[in-house]
């Protein structure tokens, strides 16, 4: 009798234990942390649901095939018990995450060490971070931009009033020569020389004139390249910027003496563009790659079109860039020139995306580097602007 008293209660016991089991199973599978144990050796004893959802572990997984560089972790808290690690892990399956993890070693009684190990999904956590940080760099650059063109479009604004009033008493002065009476022979080669002169100077400061107005626009494009854009938008021929863009830079290349070949495959479809911000993109990446070359050099100019785009390539045969700094490329401040602001391929991107384009660049140290710019052909951007609306 006493006997079946004490099975009754063993019996009783081991249910009671049982739901203790399965209420602490419950919890640690509603625990929105990964939470796995293992023996010194690194085989799984245990793992919540959570931890089987971010790693891909199975009967008899070992962590340390997991987690790499764990192992070293481990023994860190073997030799020591008072030590508790905290560390970041980097996994790629099943899905790319970023992991914090906690290492907590204890002892269940059996005699050798066992470890638990916490982690927790910070992936979102960090690329928000990441995106706070890009977003506060781009602030800084258009509170710097912001000033800069304050700075720069007041005496920009003052050189081109001095330049209207030139223009127009040279012109004052050329209609009162006309009116003087004109004398044979000397005076009037004299008259001619005077007329000829003014004529030159008034071409001179109409050149001024125009570049002017190209810096200003450039501040302006500037500003705009680093706000939302919203370009004036409209049929162009592609080609026709960069031929203008050409002959702009037309003397300092020659003086620079470098060849450019340009190859448009005909005929070069047309696109929907804003072909201001075009003759700016052009401008900065022939600039670029212009001084990517020290001693002469060549930059190869190619045009073609497909079914959605109009490709145009720049491929120069400058120093190239280096793989560490390709993935910088496009961020806000880097640069690798002594002078550089480190906006110019920042504002090349933004023109390309106002554009609903893509870009892309292949480059070799020391042997140069190739630029594509792909904008959406009028038909694609069309149906791309419906599709959208």
């Amino acid at each position: 009798m006493p006997g079946d008293l004490n099975i009754g209660k063993l019996l009783r016991t081991n249910k009671r234990l049982a739901r203790e089991l399965s209420r602490m199973d419950g919890i640690f599978n509603a625990i929105h942390s990964a939470i796995i144990v293992i023996d010194p050796a690194g085989y799984v004893q245990f793992a919540n649901d959570f931890a089987k959802r971010i790693l891909p572990i199975s009967d008899g997984a070992c962590i340390f095939k997991l987690l790499a560089g764990i192992e070293s972790d481990i023994r860190a808290c073997s030799e020591n018990d008072d030590t508790f690690i905290r560390r970041e892990f980097e996994v790629d399956y099943p899905e790319q995450r970023l992991l914090s993890a906690q290492i907590v070693p204890f002892d269940f009684g059996e005699g050798r060490g066992t470890f638990a190990i916490i982690l927790n999904d910070i992936t979102k956590e960090k690329f928000s971070a990441e995106e706070k940080i890009e977003s506060e760099k781009i602030a800084s650059v258009l509170e710097l931009a912001s000033g800069v063109a304050h700075e720069l479009g007041n005496p920009l604004n003052s050189i081109n009033i001095h330049l209207q009033l030139a223009k127009r008493r040279l012109e004052k002065i050329g209609r009162a020569l006309e009116k003087l009476p004109k004398k044979p022979t000397r005076s009037a080669g004299v008259f001619e020389d005077a007329a000829a002169g003014l004529a030159e100077i008034g071409g001179s400061i109409d050149v001024c004139s125009d570049e002017v107005k190209r810096l200003d626009a450039i501040i302006e494009n500037f500003l705009k390249a680093l706000r939302p854009m919203r370009p004036d938008m409209s049929e162009c021929d592609p080609i026709t910027p960069l031929a203008e863009t050409l002959s702009l830079l037309d003397r300092e290349i020659s003086d620079l003496g470098i060849a450019v070949y340009v190859n448009a495959h005909a005929p070069v479809p047309k696109v929907y563009a804003d072909k201001n911000l075009l003759k700016q993109l052009y401008f900065n990446i022939i600039k670029n790659a212009m001084e990517a070359m020290s001693a002469g050099g060549s930059i190869t100019i190619e045009a073609r079109g497909n079914d959605d785009y109009v490709n145009i390539s720049f491929a120069d045969t400058g120093c190239g860039i280096s793989g560490s700094d390709m993935s910088r490329l496009f961020q806000p401040y880097f640069t690798t020139k002594p002078d550089g602001h480190g906006l110019g391929m920042m504002i090349i991107q933004a023109i390309v995306r106002a554009h609903g384009g893509k870009i892309d660049v292949d480059s070799a140290v020391g042997k140069g580097t190739k630029i594509t710019v792909a904008i959406p052909r009028k038909e694609r951007r069309v149906k791309m602007l419906v599709s959208e609306g």
